[in-house]
Order: C-alpha cells, then sequence, then structure tokens
C-alpha cells in the first residue's frame, strides 16, 4: 500500500490508479490485442474523470521519442513497487519507479 504523503501530486496518483487497474486487469489477458484495449480504456479513462493528458501524464514512458504513450512495451514501463527499501525493513516505502538504471542497478545489487 501506498502512503499518503507518497503521493506527491495528483498525477502519481493517476498513475498509481493505472498501475493497479492494468495489474488487477491486463495481467489476466491472455493477447496484446485484449491489452491494447485495456491501455486504451486507460487513456480514455484519464481524460474523462480526471480531466488529465495521457501522453503527458505518461510522457516519461515514451522511448520512440514520439511524444506518446502509444504501444504496450512502452506502457509496461509503468511501475510502482518497494524494491528501494532494503530487505528486513519493516516500513517498506511503495513508490512509483521511474528511473530504469535505478531499478536495475538495485535488482542487480540484490542478486549479488
Amino acid at each position: 500500500m501506498i502512503e499518503k504523503g507518497a503521493l506527491t501530486n495528483s498525477d502519481v496518483g493517476i498513475r498509481l490508479w493505472a498501475h493497479e487497474t492494468v495489474r488487477v486487469f491486463g495481467d489476466r489477458l491472455i493477447n496484446d490485442k485484449d491489452r491494447l484495449c485495456i491501455m486504451t480504456a486507460v487513456q480514455e479513462c484519464t481524460r474523462a474523470p480526471f480531466g488529465a493528458q495521457f501522453d503527458m501524464l505518461f510522457k516519461h514512458l515514451d522511448t520512440n521519442g514520439d511524444n506518446k504513450v502509444n504501444c504496450l512495451d512502452e506502457f509496461r514501463g509503468l511501475l510502482f513497487g518497494d524494491i528501494f527499501t532494503p530487505f528486513g525493513m519493516l516500513d517498506r516505502v511503495y513508490e512509483e519507479i521511474a528511473d530504469p538504471a535505478r531499478l536495475k542497478s538495485c535488482a542487480d545489487n540484490a542478486l549479488d
């Protein structure tokens, strides 16, 4: 669970909602056509109730430089977790993982 203080702004909250939606529903889908459907639904739901622009909200996931997050490989980069908290700590910080290099480094260190 994420602590209220970790939600530094509404954009993080919307990205967390998108992440959890994809984890709950999208992880159960068996083909990319259905996964694209979930991604499209998330895009539409960020516009309507939240009034946010999907591509601006998720711009850090744009890997091909087209200023859009419009493919599954980009959208799969949306991650939250507690991997940055050292093992054994009782209070684990659940946070957005926006830095792939930091994630790789942390995972590599955990394997050593």
